[in-house]
């Protein structure tokens, strides 16, 4: 058995199954930005001497749903505190951005004061991460790809009361988020269900945003991340697949 994640080769022993070798993560080598920071500032119009909060609502329509309409509070509360924060709403290719806007919209007619600047970037979500001071990560592989690209992160998630009830027994695993399970620890703050409010997600981001922590979380990732590997998966499964068909 070929794994692509660094637990889960002990994992599988503590099942029983010897025959397991990890060959590193294919996201490793190929998550990259194509622009730079000051570069996506420049094309979207954004000031990059400014704090950049990236906003990751999902890529299924539930999630962003559930979720995106507590990162627009989030954003709000937040830029009530200070104006100078710029939103940017990563949109991935399996969403369009009609649903976004849907949001938004539903947003303001409740009321809600948005930001003076929130933008919503399509397909560019590496690029958004990677000029953005901190994010708010839904909960999936997306961690992964914050983490290497080296994005401080908050991961949060949402779901029906019902889902929830039904589905949280049958997980068994320390953490939800992806990084925290490679990093076996709590690395990024997590902020499920009832835990995910404007209030407890602002105060993270926030925590993220000083220049101190924002440095020590992004050495951190570095060092998780690093465990990885830096490319070659599909070679290395390669000549495993070769040496148990030698034997």
């Amino acid at each position: 058995m070929l794994v692509i994640l660094p637990f889960e080769k002990e994992w599988y022993e503590k099942q029983g199954i010897r025959h397991v070798e990890y060959v590193g993560n294919p996201l490793a080598g190929e998550v990259r930005a194509n622009s730079t920071r000051e570069e996506f500032c420049a094309k979207h119009d954004l000031d990059d001497s400014k704090p950049i909060v990236a906003l990751l609502p999902g890529s299924r329509h539930k999630e962003i749903a559930k979720i995106l309409p507590i990162l627009l509070e989030t954003a709000s509360f937040m830029a009530a505190k200070n104006s100078e924060l710029q939103f940017v709403i990563a949109l991935g290719s399996t969403r369009r951005q009609a649903e976004v806007e849907k949001r938004i919209e539903a947003a303001k007619t409740k009321g809600l004061k948005l930001p003076k600047t929130l933008l919503i970037a399509a397909e560019e979500t590496r690029e958004v991460l990677n000029a953005s001071d901190a994010a708010a990560v839904t909960s999936g592989t997306a961690t992964l790809e914050t983490a290497i690209i080296g994005t401080p992160m908050a991961i949060v998630y949402k779901t029906s009361a019902l889902n929830y009830k039904l589905l949280r027994p049958l997980i068994n695993v320390p953490h939800f988020g992806l990084i925290n399970l490679v990093a076996r620890e709590r690395l990024a703050k997590e902020l499920i269900q009832d835990d995910f409010t404007k209030e407890t997600l602002a105060e993270e981001l926030f925590r993220l945003l000083e220049p101190d922590k924002n440095q020590k979380m992004r050495e951190r990732l570095k060092k998780v991340t690093d465990t990885l590997g830096h490319g070659g998966t599909a070679r290395r499964a390669a000549l495993a697949i070769l040496r148990e068909l030698k034997t």
